[in-house]
């Protein structure tokens, strides 16, 4: 068995027992309990929730920290997607910071969108993705502090700085945070490795803002036993049409529909819940002949879309940067997020008047 099959073996054990409602067994669950008591106490002992406070503080440009609670991801990328784009939409100039999770190097970059654009092994999935989508420049490194200052070495206009992860990266000031949970909301409650929270549920006291992706704020309460603020807000992720990765031309759900109504369909991909995307082309009226859940940042073998039979094959856009644009048969399924008027204006609060 290679590494990345033991690793994908691994995680999907993790998930199940996380997310599913499985019962590990006896060896494992008192490893998982030991582990998880560790990580308490390793939390206690360097002042975790001392430093959570401590990050918080004004910066010029303002810092915007998009994360989660949980491992594994909640649906930051769309948000952080949103976020550029309503701000460049509105003239401001943004940058990204990342830390590029999966590439092949630990060595900073910078993408810059005006310039050719480096390969997903050497960027990452999130911030290739996010620079194509939003037009925006990122910076790649895992110490957050070291990808800002690259960043406004190479753009120092910027208004406003959006890091796409980094709760927990204290390191990096920041004058605002935002959590996102999705429909898994905290899995089993408990602390990694046992379970999926990075932080206990006490953390949303001083965060800004409670993202609820695709679930309301009283669902999402219910879910956590804990009870919903005044700054929890949801969030709808929708999906709006295909694009196919080859050619570019695009289409509408209902385009999709008719055309693809003799076909068969198969979606894939490797995001931290793939159900997500295969339940909303289900939603959209697309019956799929099958569909593949792959690992976290999946590396895609260059052969991979030739194995299927289908005549459509689906992913994420995601998953699309790490793909070759030469089949025909793959499409990728685009999203929208509509922030809403709290959060726009809590934007145009941070950053200030615009002079036009």
């Amino acid at each position: 068995m290679s590494t990345d099959e033991r690793k994908a073996r691994i995680e999907s054990a993790l998930l199940n027992i996380w997310y599913s409602g499985q019962k590990p067994g006896l060896v494992t669950g008192l490893t998982l309990g030991l582990l998880e008591c560790t990580y308490k106490a390793l939390r206690w002992a360097t002042r975790q929730n001392y430093k959570s406070i401590a990050a918080k503080k004004a910066s010029h440009p303002p810092v915007l920290v998009v994360g989660n609670l949980i491992a594994g991801g909640a649906g930051k990328t769309p948000i952080v997607m949103a976020i550029c784009q309503y701000m460049v939409a509105r003239g401001d100039k943004v940058g990204i910071v990342s830390r590029g999770y999966g590439r092949s190097t630990t060595a900073p970059i910078v993408i810059d969108p005006a310039k050719n654009t480096p390969a997903a092994i050497e960027a990452g999935d999130e911030p290739l993705f996010l620079s194509r989508e939003t037009g925006c420049p990122v910076a790649v490194c895992a110490d957050r502090n070291q990808a800002v200052r690259l960043l406004l070495a190479n753009f120092p206009d910027l208004k406003l700085i959006v890091s796409d992860d980094g709760l927990q990266h204290h390191k990096l000031a920041r004058q605002i945070e935002w959590v996102v949970f999705d429909r898994r909301a905290h899995g089993n409650g408990r602390l990694l490795p046992a379970g999926p929270l990075r932080e206990p549920l006490s953390r949303l006291g001083s965060v800004d803002a409670v993202l609820c992706s695709n679930i309301s704020p009283e669902a999402l309460g219910k879910a956590l036993d804990w009870p919903s603020r005044d700054n929890w807000y949801a969030v709808h992720v929708q999906l709006t049409g295909f694009r196919q990765l080859s050619s570019g031309q695009f289409l509408t759900t209902e385009q999709a529909m008719e055309q693809w109504k003799p076909l068969k369909l198969m979606a894939f991909s490797g995001i931290g819940d793939p159900g997500k995307l295969f339940d909303a082309i289900r939603s959209a009226g697309l019956n799929l002949d099958a569909s593949r859940g792959l690992p976290d940042h999946f590396n895609y073998p260059e052969d991979f879309c030739a194995q299927f039979d289908q005549q459509v094959l689906i992913t994420s856009g995601k998953d699309a940067v790490k793909l070759g644009d030469s089949n025909p048969k793959v499409w990728v399924a685009e999203i929208s997020v509509k922030l809403p008027p709290a959060l726009t204006q809590a934007l145009e609060d941070c950053i200030g008047p615009t002079i036009d």
